[in-house]
């Protein structure tokens, strides 16, 4: 309060010049408006009109009636002089002097208030605050009826089944529409809805409702989203790793809630018009898997800019560009899945055999156990131009979709041009996770999200490309939702890939290599049972032979020990079953781990 006190005092004299410069504008205007009406201007377009129509009769009649009118509001207005008159000789001579300047000086603002354009206020703001508007039910059908909707007219026809109220940073109102009206059609008239709410459109989030097609979901948030602080992506954090198999957030919603999900057995069309965002979406997909140090990568990006260029150092193969070369090497890429997923089911078959893979799918353990079922992250920005330059890829591309959601390979496609010649719509079917941006009409949406989805409600023609990037519709989840992707900054992005180059320890993961490179540390927390201070070396060894009998089913209990104490954990005297022999802690290992990684840095 002092502040703003201080504030206008000092800029006083301004507001003073002000009040000087509109009060003979306003008295103008004052005059101007009382002699219209003394003068009975505003029926003056009937007499012209009666005059064009060269009707005598009624024009003489309205004639007389503004004379009649005239001649009263004369009487009214100079009483009115009068009065005012007789009031300021009264206050000149009764009112002391700091009244007289109270009364003048509020007239003399008035005039200037009444004289100023609407964009210049006579004073300046102080301090902005940030204003929260409330969700009524009024507010709400007077906005919803001013969409032009057809059947959406009657407010009284426009009921909530439960009460307005708070919904994480915003409210939200669910609306029954009246009969025969679909949210969907509200959905679509999002700009329109904002304006009639008078608030940003990205404050705005309209959305089908769960119990019926005419039921809609109005969420408005205190805030636009572009002015909400994204909640902190967790793959930033120092020393950040993450598994394809557990869910990892990859955006974030309109309430600003981190949305994940895990990256195996998923694979993922993403669909937009240009500007829309799909680039970057695809990229936060790859950046969470980039932090799995088990994950390979094929990346083919048809767009030319290099967009994936910064994978490269992680990628086994990378095209750029539309030219013979990488179509070539993006088709190979397809083509080298669906052998790849020939081999792995044979050795998943092997696997489910021995108890290993229980379900027939690739389990974490596999993963990492060398035998070449870690998981592969298959790539291809704008696929529609490797798609209509080689339409065995897109058979093969379906295909692969298909076969290798069990067997770690992961697929992810993104497209501007979703039609049924780009975009197989056998593709669309299989792909269990699809990604609609910013489009621009029913057909390209169903072709990305499903057939029927525009009906359902779940669109993306509501985004605008370039205002709305990243933002886009999501199935696959527990329920569609409006997710917008993480948008990571340059210095972030490097941060990221340096880290999956530092897990990798400068190692590309390769298919043609059975077995990765030896990390005896991390196999050791991996086997190392739950509660467990202490393992002496033989329990040690044989329990690393039965998690990777390739690699160190041949290793006696000294050499394990050899190869751990190489790496700075000490031998101590562990105590188990009743005996005591040399082997390790389980805080010593953990402690060579820290150091390796603070080294690495």
């Amino acid at each position: 309060m002092a502040y703003r006190i201080g504030y206008h005092a000092w800029h006083s004299p301004l507001y003073g010049l002000r009040v000087i410069r509109w009060t003979p504008v306003g008295g103008g205007r004052l005059v101007g408006r009382t002699w219209r009406w003394m003068t009975d201007a505003e029926s003056r377009p009937l007499r012209r009109s009666m005059v064009v129509a060269k009707d005598s009769d009624a024009y003489l009649r309205l004639v007389k009636q503004r004379d009649r009118t005239v001649r009263r509001r004369m009487i009214v207005t100079a009483s009115g002089l009068a009065g005012l008159s007789g009031a300021g000789a009264a206050s000149w001579t009764l009112l002391p002097w700091w009244a007289q300047a109270m009364l003048y000086g509020g007239l003399t603002v008035g005039l200037a208030r009444a004289g100023r354009p609407a964009d210049k206020p006579l004073t300046n703001v102080a301090v902005t605050v940030t204003r929260f508007h409330r969700l009524t039910a009024e507010r709400v059908r007077e906005a919803l009826c001013v969409l032009g909707v057809t059947g959406l007219k009657d407010p009284k026809a426009i009921t909530f089944p439960t009460e307005i109220h708070r919904d994480g940073p915003g409210q939200l109102a669910r609306v029954n529409l009246p009969l025969g009206v679909e949210a969907v059609s509200v959905v679509e008239k999002r700009g329109k809805l904002s304006s009639a709410l008078r608030l940003p459109v990205d404050q705005v989030w309209p959305s089908a409702g769960p119990d019926h097609a005419g039921q809609l979901d109005l969420w408005v948030g205190y805030q636009p989203a572009s002015k909400m602080r994204p909640p902190k992506w967790t793959v930033l954090a120092d020393g950040a790793r993450t598994s394809v198999f557990e869910p990892v957030a990859f955006g974030a919603d309109q309430r600003q809630r981190p949305v994940s999900s895990p990256l195996f057995s998923r694979n993922w069309l993403i669909g937009g018009m240009p500007g829309s965002g799909k680039s970057y979406a695809a990229r936060a997909l790859a950046l969470v898997a980039s932090l799995d140090p088990t994950v390979e990568f094929k990346i083919a990006e048809h767009k030319g800019t290099a967009d994936f260029a910064d994978f490269e150092p992680i990628a086994s193969e990378y095209y750029c560009g539309v030219d013979d070369e990488a179509i070539a090497g993006s088709a190979g890429i397809i083509a080298w899945g669906l052998a790849e997923a020939e081999r792995r089911g044979k050795r998943i078959k092997k696997y489910r055999a021995e108890g290993r893979a229980p379900e027939g799918k690739v389990t974490p353990e596999l993963a990492t156990a060398g035998v070449g079922l870690h998981p592969v992250v298959i790539l291809i920005d704008e696929a529609h131009e490797l798609f209509l330059a080689d339409k065995d890829a897109a058979v093969g591309a379906e295909r692969l979709i298909k076969r290798g959601r069990a067997l770690g390979l992961i697929v992810i496609l993104a497209t501007q041009i979703p039609d049924k010649d780009s975009l197989p719509p056998n593709i669309t079917r299989c792909v269990n996770m699809r990604w609609c941006l910013a489009v621009q009409e029913q057909v390209a949406n169903d072709m990305i999200l499903g057939t029927g989805s525009y009906k359902r409600g779940i669109t993306g023609t509501a985004f605008r490309p370039e205002i709305d990037a990243g933002w886009g519709m999501v199935t696959g989840l527990k329920d569609p939702s409006a997710i917008r992707s993480y948008y990571p900054s340059e210095s972030e992005t490097k941060k990221i890939l340096a880290r999956a180059v530092e897990l990798r320890g400068g190692h590309v993961p390769t298919s043609e290599q059975d077995q990765p490179r030896l990390d005896i540390l991390i196999d050791v927390v991996r086997v190392w049972p739950t509660g467990r201070a202490g393992v002496q070396w033989q329990t040690l060894a044989e329990m690393l032979a039965d998690h990777r009998p390739e690699a160190y089913g041949d290793l006696s209990a000294e050499s394990v020990s050899a190869l751990v104490r190489g790496l700075g954990v000490p031998s101590e005297d562990v105590k188990a079953d009743g005996r005591v022999l040399k082997g390790c802690k389980r805080a010593e290992i953990d402690a060579a781990v820290e150091r390796r990684e603070l080294t690495a840095r």
